[in-house]
């Protein structure tokens, strides 16, 4: 509490770090709030947007370890108003530059001087956790506040976004990270609560070949599909440098007194089941990315009401995070709480996979939504103190780090999964839909006399109605290929969850029953 002047009261203090960790997660998938309106503000693809998450994530993922020396080294005053300047500066420069090199370099520092904050606001935290009630409850509401986020950035951008320009997002960052400051220099000490260690024997190199590893699987996982993988040079190129990256890196790990990650978290096969689950919970997470296509192309819903419909996703995570940190705070077995998580995402999938055609009510949604909410709210915080507590108390940082790195990947993974059947599957069901689009099958032949006569009865012109009902045909065409394709991911994602579902039990019958211990570590 020394970290605050002596004229700011518990409850204030904590307000005041709610408030400046804010800005920092808005940023973070901030430009997906309107994919297609911010690639055309930068005038780039969807695609160079969607790299820019990655991006965020992986200068997030690889900095972690790194940034622990740096919050060592200055002062926490110091150290806020750096890197909210330095986050103020990032905005400006996403707000005036239209050069996608400055954009892409800009997003990776975002990500690093994301890992700065969220380590010193959770440091910071620790000076309110005197009991293990109130040690969950604040990584619960961290991790909690992270889930939102995406959902949340839709919900407070829509209206915006509608009514002004895109670049209303970054002047409004800018704001939000000036009052930061504002509010570091009134309301925090200059006192430095621990020791202070120098900046030397500072593993860069470590740091450098793990962001290119990263950086490489995110570049792969949005662009392999759309260059046809291997086809392409650009594809190899970049997969031989993740290859000559990550070789270099083991070999260094095994080399060094001291570890970037320790490899020693490995021997562990608690461990291993952890991670292997919080993969997988991550790619049945964003799963939930098809659901804004769907709403907008099919439903033809607006952008503003597409977020509106987040509100019962946002409902589902705040329920699931709560009823996790309850049965935490009861020191229940995990298992059931994992079961319960992966029951809510197929009950998802299920439902969504039962309710996707051409029209519905907007209410119609609203359970699965929930449920994909709950379900990754309540797997989310026990599984990564799980992982943690899983290890000896020295490699916990190493095991924080690479499940970090695990999230990554496994937003890495259902990226790749969803342009490949955005992409592949299209072109297959394309095909296989032109078998029938002829003269010979009455059903087309009905349905294109039922748009020539649609269109007559509103007045068009009789040499202007064959071209028109063509496109009609062809965005139905296309709206039923989306269809299928989100169908196809929804049904792998249904057996995703059953064959974890049937590990589980495999699981429980081996173990009976399974505890987080919880430490007093930072589980980024």
């Amino acid at each position: 509490m020394s970290l605050f002047k002596k004229w700011v009261p518990g409850w204030l203090a904590k307000m005041i770090l709610f408030a400046l960790l804010l800005p920092n997660m808005i940023m973070f998938f901030l430009p997906l709030a309107n994919e297609e309106v911010a690639a055309g503000y930068y005038g780039i693809e969807p695609n160079d947007v969607q790299f820019t998450i990655s991006l965020y994530y992986a200068g997030f993922a690889s900095f972690y370890c790194l940034e622990r020396r740096f919050y060592s080294y200055f002062t926490s005053k110091q150290y806020f108003i750096q890197f909210q300047l330095f986050q103020l500066l990032c905005c400006y420069l996403l707000f005036s530059s239209q050069i996608l090199t400055v954009i892409f370099i800009v997003r990776f520092v975002q990500g690093m001087l994301f890992a700065s904050a969220v380590n010193l606001y959770m440091s910071m935290a620790s000076g309110f956790m005197k009991s293990f009630r109130a040690k969950e409850v604040t990584y619960s509401m961290f991790f909690g506040m992270l889930l939102c986020t995406s959902s949340f950035n839709n919900l407070i951008t829509a209206d915006l976004i509608d009514q002004y320009n895109f670049d209303i997002v970054y002047k409004l960052s800018m704001l939000m990270f000036a009052l930061s400051v504002v509010i570091v220099l009134v309301c925090i000490s200059s006192a430095k609560v621990f020791h202070r260690h120098t900046l030397i024997q500072l593993d860069v190199s470590s740091f450098i070949l793990l962001a290119i590893i990263l950086i490489g699987f995110g570049y792969l996982s949005v662009y392999g599909q759309q260059y046809y993988w291997f086809e392409s040079m650009k594809i190899i190129s970049m997969s031989l440098m993740i290859i000559f990256s990550l070789v270099i890196f083991i070999s260094r790990q095994f080399a060094l007194k001291r570890a970037y990650i320790d490899f020693s978290i490995f021997k562990f096969k608690n461990y291993w089941w952890g991670v292997i689950l919080l993969f997988f919970m991550y790619i049945e997470r964003f799963s939930f990315a098809y659901v804004g296509s769907f709403y907008k192309n099919i439903l033809h819903m607006d952008p503003q009401h597409v977020s509106y419909m987040y509100v019962f996703n946002l409902l589902g995570i705040a329920a699931g995070v709560a009823l996790a940190a309850w049965h935490q705070i009861k020191q229940s077995n995990i298992i059931w709480l994992w079961m319960c998580g992966f029951i809510s995402l197929l009950l998802y999938h299920f439902l969504m996979t039962q309710m996707l055609v051409n029209a519905g009510n907007e209410s119609y949604y609203s359970v699965p939504l929930f449920a994909h909410g709950l379900g990754v709210g309540l797997i989310m915080v026990p599984t990564i103190l799980f992982i943690i507590s899983k290890v000896p108390y020295y490699l916990a940082p190493s095991a924080a780090a690479f499940g970090l790195i695990v999230r990554f990947l496994g937003y890495s993974a259902s990226t790749f999964l969803t342009k490949y059947f955005t992409v592949y599957h299209y072109n297959l069901h394309y095909n296989q839909f032109l078998n029938y689009v002829n003269e010979n099958n009455q059903f087309y032949l009905d349905k294109k006399e039922q748009i020539n006569f649609y269109l007559k009865n509103n007045g068009w012109e009789n040499k202007t109605i064959p071209l028109v009902s063509q496109k009609i045909l062809k965005t139905q065409l296309d709206n039923q290929i989306l269809l299928r394709s989100i169908m196809d991911y929804y049904s792998l994602m249904i057996w995703l969850s059953l064959a974890i579902l049937f590990l589980l039990v495999c699981y429980y019958i081996k173990e009976k029953k399974v505890y987080v211990h919880f430490r007093p570590l930072l589980p980024i």
